[in-house]
């Protein structure tokens, strides 16, 4: 657990070109913040859960002041020590309104995507199991009214090659009903796929191959299903990550993808404003090396988007990402980060280019006690002059990291 309080400046608080006739306006920023992880796995239950929740107040900017919560959860727990278990899943954070324009606190929503249902585990013999999956989920947006609730099914025939490998048959159908039935029509999904699983001290490995089926008001879209997720322990201080594919995904799923994939669950997500299903064709790669001292991470994410019924939202987005941090003695730490974004779309022919970066400096005392100060700038480059923009912020950050459990 971690509570927060800070301080802050920007030179831009509305993002916006700094013109003559439109002169860019600076603002003070506060800010109140709590933020917890949790892993427990026990005999009855398995939690994994990470939360945020943020309280910022603009002092003379254009904006109202904002509540920003966060959380990434999955929790799994065994209702019959044998067959039947019950399943949670939890994601909740901030996504683009106007994917076009930069994120400001009035071009950002919050978005809730809950899921939860029964999971039944049935044993045939010593090698072969079936797994089936029921689920129900909600969906709901802040501002845009693509409002919708989803019901779905799975059932998996698994082989166990060994305690630490498989093979299954996978197939699952899920529908998805708007509030809005008459702007929105609902959707069918259905996939079929074979997995393989395999665990080891070095190496984990999951591969998907199957196809994707998506109907909408009787247009149908079939796409193969492809997902590689490699896991690659070098060292014990170095990792690897690998992930690619192509699958028909959507907007709600998309965010819940990458918000489970990022390190930071209160960040803002450029997410297309429309309920059509997309094919997306995907990479992306993560190393992270640690040691006493020192910690470095870096990542690269590429996407292809591409809509059958809405060819102006297909687009290509790449981000780079780099973080360095490094201990001196025993109460300071200095940092290093920066993010580059990518966006190109098709219709209209438009380019999205935004960089941001920036260095801290941290004090601790204690393990418990932290005061940090972080500078940053954000500079965006655009085929559209109105979406141009450079930003430079500071913050004062006071942080207090209580002993749980001690």
């Amino acid at each position: 657990m971690e509570l927060e309080i800070g301080i802050g400046q920007t030179d831009n608080i509305t993002r916006a070109p700094d013109t003559l006739l439109n002169p860019a306006i600076d603002d003070t920023i506060y800010n109140a913040a709590l933020s917890l992880s949790y892993v427990q796995e026990s005999a009855s239950s398995e939690v994994d859960v990470r939360a945020a929740l943020s309280y910022v107040k603009y002092k003379d900017g254009p904006f109202d002041n904002e509540t920003l919560p966060g959380l990434d959860a999955s929790a799994l727990f065994r209702i019959n020590e044998r067959s039947l278990r019950w399943f949670i899943l939890g994601n909740i954070g901030q996504q683009t309104i106007n994917p076009f324009e930069p994120v400001t606190p009035g071009n950002r929503q919050n978005i809730t995507y809950i899921t939860t249902g029964p999971s039944v585990f049935i044993p045939l013999g010593t090698r072969f199991s079936t797994t089936a999956d029921a689920w129900y989920s909600v969906i709901r947006f802040e501002e845009q009214p693509q409002d919708n609730d989803r019901i779905g099914a799975q059932l998996a025939l698994v082989r166990q090659i060994n305690p630490n490998r498989s093979i299954s048959l996978n197939v699952q159908g899920e529908r998805t009903e708007f509030d809005l039935e008459s702007a929105f029509p609902l959707i069918d999904n259905y996939e079929a796929y074979f997995r393989f699983e395999t665990e080891g001290s070095r190496n984990d490995l999951t591969v998907n191959l199957g196809w994707n089926t998506s109907e909408r008001s009787g247009i149908k879209s079939e796409e193969p299903l492809v997902n590689l997720e490699w896991l690659r322990r070098i060292s014990a201080r170095t990792n690897f990550m690998l992930g690619a594919g192509t699958r028909i995904s959507d907007m709600a799923d998309n965010f819940r993808g990458n918000q489970s994939y990022s390190t930071d669950i209160t960040e803002t997500q450029n997410q297309q404003s429309t309920t059509e299903p997309f094919t997306e064709n995907f990479a992306r790669l993560s190393v992270g090396f640690s040691s006493t001292r020192s910690a470095i991470t870096a990542a690269l994410n590429l996407s292809d988007e591409e809509y059958d019924q809405e060819s102006e939202f297909d687009r290509q987005s790449k981000s780079a990402t780099i973080d360095f941090s490094r201990q001196l003695g025993s109460s300071w730490e200095i940092g290093v980060f920066g993010t580059l974004y990518q966006y190109d779309y098709d219709i209209p022919a438009r380019q999205d280019d935004e960089l941001r970066y920036g260095a801290s400096i941290a004090w601790r005392q204690l393990r418990t006690v932290e005061v940090e100060l972080r500078l940053e700038r954000s500079d965006r480059d655009s085929t559209d002059e109105a979406g141009i923009y450079t930003e430079d912020r500071v913050y004062l950050s006071f942080r207090y990291i209580p002993r749980l459990g001690r």
